[in-house]
């Protein structure tokens, strides 16, 4: 009676087990075609640059990166050679996105990717910065076809060149452009991450004050740091030579730790890169439409020599001055970037536990900056 009872909980079992082998068995035919199917993990890595910083720890305790131009390649070659312990990243100032979804060839493609060639021969990697006005945007934000074939061209210059992905550097949009330009960054963002490349997004100063006087402004911060892999904020440019504009210098240390931290509360912080300038201020105070900036150390050098009281310290602004009288005996004030004003806004960068700093730009900059950075930022 006992034994009646148990038979179809045996036969159940002895079923079940059958099943199992046979869909192991199933299992062990298919393997070759799954494994066909599933990617390697050795294919994937093959295609990731062993350059990219996402991939890869920095040389220093940050990530240390700078913008080139065109016209200073060369210059910048030479520079980062001669400091490639701590170059992780350089960004070439590539032009212009058009409206009808193309390209600027200022640069041409092969120039582009013969330098990426030798800073990957330093063990640096290479970025295409795109930028452009409402003018050269607003064609792109108004048609989804437009957008998509300026993402697939900007996608398309990258493999080309060999580069390691893109940076953003569009500005002086309207407000009304926030949601158009959003959309283009998440599509450019999805595009380049399927291929194993980076995007990171050019920002201006960053403040409440701002918002009250002058708007959102057109990038919504928040939402591109979750697409982006670097924000760089542009910590420069506080005051800028015009006919119309006071005096002063490009950055200061006070307004530059207000900005960041103001950021650092909506961008995660391993994603924020401080930018820094290693240019100069020139302020002719008779005739300010000759005030320039000033892309030449030993030039400043030259000024110093010539002053009175040599190169002044400006406590608190952090900042060095030179006053000094032209040939027309036109009173100057000379606002100077150097290693002692660069390394006031490197120890705030390690203050706030950024990822690093990106310096606008290689051209006529001061080695004494460099060694600051080195300094600074080596590995205890």
């Amino acid at each position: 009676m006992r034994t009646h009872k148990l038979m179809p909980f045996v036969s159940l079992v002895c079923a079940v087990l059958c099943g199992l082998a046979s869909a192991r068995a199933g299992e062990q035919q298919d393997a070759p075609a799954r494994e066909r199917r599933t990617p390697q993990i050795s294919s994937w890595e093959a295609k990731v640059s062993s350059t990219n910083p996402i991939f890869r720890t920095p040389k220093t305790r940050r990530l240390v990166s700078a913008w080139i131009t065109q016209e200073a390649a060369e210059q910048a070659v030479t520079r980062v050679q001669e400091y490639q312990d701590i170059f992780d990243q350089v960004i070439l100032m590539c032009g212009h996105v058009h409206g009808d979804g193309t390209l600027s060839d200022r640069w041409p493609q092969a120039e582009r990717k013969q330098l990426v060639d030798r800073f990957r021969e330093m063990d640096v990697s290479t970025l295409m910065d795109w930028g452009g006005g409402w003018r050269d945007f607003q064609q792109v934000a108004e048609s989804p076809a437009l957008m998509q074939q300026l993402v697939r061209n900007l996608v398309a210059d990258c493999l080309a060149t060999g580069a390691d992905g893109v940076d953003i550097d569009l500005e002086h949009l309207p407000s009304a452009a926030r949601f158009p330009f959003t959309s283009f960054f998440v599509q450019l963002s999805e595009a380049l991450h399927a291929r194993n490349l980076m995007l990171s997004i050019c920002t201006g100063g960053n403040l409440g004050v701002y918002q009250r006087d002058w708007g959102r402004g057109f990038i919504d911060v928040p939402v591109i740091a979750r697409y982006a892999d670097y924000i760089r904020q542009m910590n420069y440019d506080m005051f800028f030579p015009t006919r119309t504009s006071p005096p002063g210098p490009t950055s200061v240390a006070p307004w530059m730790r207000d900005m960041m931290a103001y950021t650092a509360r909506e961008v995660p912080r391993g994603k924020l890169i401080a930018g820094l300038p290693t240019y100069s201020v020139d302020w002719n105070m008779l005739h300010p439409e000759k005030s320039d900036q000033i892309y030449n150390y030993q030039w400043i050098a030259e000024r110093e020599r010539e002053a009175p009281e040599g190169r002044q310290w400006i406590s608190y602004w952090d900042v060095s001055l030179i006053r000094y009288t032209d040939a027309e005996g036109s009173p100057h004030l000379l606002y100077v970037t150097d290693g002692r004003s660069t390394r006031s806004l490197l120890v705030f960068v390690d203050e706030l536990d950024v990822a690093g700093v990106c310096f606008w730009c290689l051209q006529g900059d001061d080695p004494a900056i460099w060694q600051a950075v080195r300094e600074q930022f080596r590995r205890r």
